[in-house]
């Protein structure tokens, strides 16, 4: 289609040219390829100015074209363009001219800034603060220190799988494994207890490690792993011998440029799938809604009770608050999910997250609408904790409802899913 446009536009300028005979300016040929300078918006990094140099410029027909995406025209000034995705793309002017025509082409790379909404799914088990390393400047990334290879490890926009930035990796050439090191901040830990550490990679084939505590005591180590050209998972399990650990990703092995990104931590030996919202239910992450309003929710009891939380939010931008004036009856409070479908007679596990005064909540399911069951009392605690009931379902929709009005207190909850067993 291009070679078309172009030849279109060399045969209309012909046509143009000749139609004016008195005219001998316009009979120009072509001499040399074209030529222009591309700079990139200082205020937005996904709009470039692109200004054609050739000598001679006002006497030929400019074209533009910017490889996936649409193409744009223009004779004589400076063309601005908006890139509407991040990666490498090719820029093309052709020139037309009397009897011929000529085409340069240059490349560039590039990284739209970071979305204005800045929600994406996490894993809320994860216990590495910034596991998917979107928090930092340039090259830097918050609640992680590059002790060795510093300039080895930089912010990556493109290639990314949770979120919108991970870390590139470019080893120049083979060497011990901590010369390349990448180390959390400090991590909580329970000494004696059980942990799984993994990430996600992709690039050249490259050794990596996992470690524990460099340069602290009590070090661990991990086998090696070669990284492949597609994105998979790498893992470790140790035992926390104290009470806060450093992880540390040993990466200078081997030369090569690789990606990492999803870097989680979570207590046992199984470790975290991709973030998903693989829930049964609508808005979940509560999300959604307006003012106190949360789509796919509805408020039985103590309306007014049941707010939006924008501050103490476990993922995303907002949560739901409680706040109870007294101690009462279960179903004084009471959120319930719009009807989902369900298998008679299958297993499902509900879930969610909740932190706050100490309160009692518990799960039911078809308020109002017959064949009701109950689960057992949840005591809510200061810090985010997960709370889970699995029931068998007993008809083809089925309504989940919290029941929050047993005690007096204030609590957040956030994360709410279903799922099949």
């Amino acid at each position: 289609m291009k070679s078309y446009k172009i030849l279109y536009l060399f045969f209309l300028g012909l046509l143009i040219w000749s139609c004016d005979d008195n005219d001998d300016s316009d009979y120009v040929a072509l001499t040399g390829q074209p030529t222009f300078t591309m700079t990139q918006s200082a205020e937005n990094s996904g709009i470039y100015y692109f200004e054609n140099t050739t000598a001679d410029k006002e006497l030929f027909y400019s074209y533009w074209e910017f490889s996936d995406e649409a193409a744009k025209y223009a004779d004589d000034g400076i063309l601005e363009h908006q890139f509407g995705s991040s990666g490498d793309k090719t820029v093309t002017l052709t020139m037309v001219g009397t009897g011929s025509y000529s085409k340069t082409e240059q490349n560039l790379t590039v990284v739209l800034p970071p979305p204005t909404d800045l929600r994406f799914l996490t894993n809320p088990e994860n216990l590495i603060p910034n596991a998917y390393l979107v928090d930092g400047d340039g090259d830097e990334f918050t609640n992680w220190s590059k002790n060795n290879g510093g300039d080895r490890i930089t912010s990556e926009a493109v290639e990314v799988l949770v979120g919108y930035r991970a870390a590139k990796v470019m080893n120049p050439a083979d060497g011990n494994p901590w010369d390349t090191q990448f180390v959390t901040d400090g991590i909580t830990t329970e000494n004696g207890a059980e942990y799984t550490v993994s990430l996600w990679a992709k690039g050249d084939p490259a050794v990596i490690r996992f470690s524990t505590n460099p340069g602290v005591g009590g070090d661990q180590y991990a086998g090696d792993y070669t990284i492949t050209e597609d994105w998979g998972q790498y893992s470790f399990t140790f035992t926390a011998n104290s009470e806060t650990t450093l992880i540390a990703l040993d990466m200078g092995a081997t030369s090569g440029n690789f990606i990492i990104d999803a870097i989680e931590m979570v207590k046992g030996s199984t470790t975290l799938d991709l973030p998903s919202n693989d829930s049964e239910l609508l808005n979940g992450g509560l999300e959604e809604g307006e003012g106190d309003d949360f789509t796919n929710w509805n408020k039985y009891n103590g309306v007014d009770r049941v707010i939006a939380e924008v501050t103490e939010v476990l993922s995303g931008s907002r949560a739901m608050r409680v706040n109870n004036p007294a101690d009462g009856n279960p179903w004084d409070t009471q959120f319930v999910s719009d009807a989902f479908e369900t298998e008679d007679g299958a297993e499902y596990t509900v879930s969610l997250w909740a932190k706050g005064d100490p309160a009692v909540i518990r799960y039911s399911t078809n308020p109002g609408v017959g064949g009701e069951q109950y689960a057992g009392d949840y005591t809510i605690t200061e810090d985010w904790q997960k709370y889970s009931w699995s029931f068998t379902a007993n008809s083809a929709t089925t309504l989940i409802a919290m029941d929050m009005g047993a005690t007096g207190g204030s609590f957040v909850i956030d994360n709410i899913k279903v799922v099949k067993n």
